[in-house]
C-alpha cells in the first residue's frame, strides 16, 4: 500500500535547447551555466526536505540536477522517465516544426494527441511508460518522500495521469521547478505545482 507516500517530481534545470526554443526530445543535452544555477537554487530550496530515495531519467540534464541538488544521494535511473522521444524533430525550432506540421499548434492547443515527427512518441506513450515508472518507484517506498527528476512534459502528463485529468489543465513545470503529490485516502492529491 502507498497510502502516505509523497512524491516531489522536478524538472531539468536549463539546457540551451531550452533557452532557444528548440526541441530537445531524447537528446542528450547537458546542462548550460543557468542551467547549474538554476540546481543548485533547487538544491537549497528543497534542503529541508529529507528524501527516502532520489530516481532519474538517464539524460545528463536530469541526472546532472538530481546530483547537484541532492550530492550524496544514490540517484537510481529508469528509462521510463526519459522526455517524450521527438524524432527527427530534434534540435529544430518551433517555427521549423510548425512548417512541416501546420495542425500543430491548434492540435497541440485542442489537446489532440499525434506523434512528434515520423519517428517520435504520442503523448499516450509517454504516459504508458511513465506512469508505470511513477506507480513503481511510488511502491518502492510506502509512506516515503520520494524526488523524481525529470523532463517537463513526461512530468507533465504523468501529473495529470496520477489526478486523473484529462487534457491540459495545469501548466507545465518550468526549469528547476517542482510539484508535490500525495496519495492519501486512496487517491493522489496535487500538494503543490511549479515550485521554484
Amino acid at each position: 500500500m502507498i497510502e502516505g507516500t509523497t512524491l516531489v517530481v522536478l524538472r531539468h534545470g536549463q539546457t540551451d535547447l531550452n533557452a532557444t526554443g528548440r526541441f530537445q526530445g531524447q537528446a542528450d543535452i547537458p546542462l548550460n551555466a543557468t542551467g547549474v544555477a538554476q540546481a543548485e537554487s533547487a538544491r537549497r530550496r528543497l534542503a529541508g526536505i529529507r528524501f527516502d530515495a532520489v530516481y532519474s531519467s538517464p539524460l545528463s540534464r536530469a541526472l546532472d540536477t538530481a546530483r547537484l541538488v541532492r550530492p550524496a544521494a544514490d540517484v537510481v535511473t529508469d528509462p521510463r522517465l526519459m522526455e517524450i522521444d521527438v524524432g527527427s524533430w530534434s534540435g529544430r525550432t518551433w517555427d521549423e516544426v510548425k512548417a512541416e506540421m501546420p495542425d500543430y499548434e491548434r492540435n497541440y492547443a485542442n489537446g489532440v494527441d499525434f506523434r512528434r515527427s515520423p519517428t517520435g512518441e504520442t503523448l499516450a506513450e509517454v504516459v504508458a511508460r511513465g506512469l508505470p515508472a511513477a506507480i513503481e518507484i511510488a511502491e518502492r517506498h510506502p509512506g516515503g518522500l520520494v524526488l523524481v527528476v525529470a523532463h517537463g512534459l513526461l512530468l507533465n502528463r504523468v501529473i495529470h495521469a496520477l489526478l486523473g485529468l484529462e487534457g491540459r489543465v495545469l501548466g507545465g513545470l518550468g526549469n528547476a521547478h517542482h510539484s508535490e503529490l500525495l496519495f492519501t485516502h486512496g487517491a493522489w492529491r496535487l500538494q503543490a505545482h511549479n515550485v521554484s
